[in-house]
Formats: C-alpha cells, structure tokens, sequence
C-alpha cells in the first residue's frame, strides 16, 4: 500500500510541477522589468549615454562601437547645442539651355537676320552661306547695288600697270631680237673653237 501512496504523490506532485510551473515561469516574466534597448540617438548629451555604459560594462546596447570605452562620442557633451540633423537642400539646376538653330526661315525680314549675324560673325546658324558679309541672300534676294560689281574673279588674275598687250608686230620684233642673239652666240662659240683647233 505505501508503494502505491509514494507513486500517487509523485503524480500529483508532477502533475502540479506541469500545470502550475510554467504559469508561475510567465508571472516571474512578467513581473520583471522589460530591458528597452536604447541606442545612441535615445541620449541628448554624451555624459548620458556614458552613464549607461557605466551601468553594464559588457555594453548590451552597443554605445561603445570602437571599444574605447566612451560611449556614443558623436553625442554632444553637456554645455554645447545638441547637433540637428538635417538633410541638405540640392541647389538649383544652373543647366545651361542649348540654343536653338536658326534658318533663314525664321527671321521676318532681311534685317533681322542680318542683326543675327552681327550678333555672331561666325555664324554658327549658317545664315551667309557664301560669306560675303550679307545674311538670308536665298530668301530674301541680292543687297541692293553699290557701284560694285559683285563678282568672284576665277583663275588667275592679271597684273601690271593696266597697259595693254602688245600686238603682233611687237611679238615679231621680240622673236627676231632673240634669234639673232642665239645666231651671234653660235658664231661666236665657232669661231673660238676653230682658234683652238688650229693652236
């Protein structure tokens, strides 16, 4: 009889162990105070979060990261304005806008194409295509007239005081001059060989 009395006790006592253990585990929890875990940004001043450091020198919020043994070093230290964070403002686009390209076309009169052009004598519009200094001459027609023949000499040009050629009597008379300097220079390179030659 007492060896059925000791294995009903024992389970009871298990029984009792089952159902009021973890029950009493999770009241104990309860009851303990939570552990927050804190980070530097939960300091205002450095000497706060030094304190807290102090408190636990394993550091389980990791307030020391370079294990220096001061705790959040980019806090501000008491005395000094806390530091303010703020994300900075991108400046504004000073994107330059490329300028458009211009024909003739656009411009309503001649003059007006013709202030572009002095506004840029390099003349990045191509509004004086033979660059005779004068703007849109295909759309809106030739300058008017000056006195000036507007004409691009082809080939070569003549030069001298503006006399004209000679005519053919002169050309004759400069052939004949020339053969009769050939004749005497023939005679006379004769004659000195024949001297030589009788020496």
């Amino acid at each position: 009889m007492s060896s059925v009395r000791r294995a009903l006790g024992t389970a009871v006592i298990l029984a009792g162990f089952s159902l009021f253990g973890p029950a009493s585990v999770a009241f104990a929890l309860a009851e303990a105070p939570a552990i927050a875990d804190l980070n530097c940004g939960d300091f205002k001043y450095q000497e706060d979060a030094q304190a807290e450091l102090e408190k636990d020198r394993s550091d389980p919020h990791n307030l020391d990261d370079d294990n220096d043994g001061i705790a959040c070093e980019t806090r501000p230290k008491r005395g000094t304005a806390p530091i303010e964070t703020t994300t900075p403002t991108a400046p504004p686009s000073t994107t330059k806008t490329r300028p458009t390209d211009k024909d003739c076309a656009d411009f309503p009169s001649q003059a007006a194409a013709q202030a572009e052009l002095k506004k840029n004598p390099r003349d990045p519009h191509k509004l004086d295509g033979d660059h005779d200094g004068y703007a849109c001459e295909s759309r809106f027609g030739e300058p008017a007239k000056s006195g000036q023949v507007k004409v691009k000499p082809v080939g070569g040009v003549a030069t001298g005081g503006g006399e004209a050629n000679g005519g053919p009597l002169e050309v004759a008379a400069v052939a004949l001059t020339g053969a009769a300097l050939l004749a005497a220079t023939a005679a006379g390179a004769s004659l000195v060989l024949r001297r030589r030659a009788e020496r």
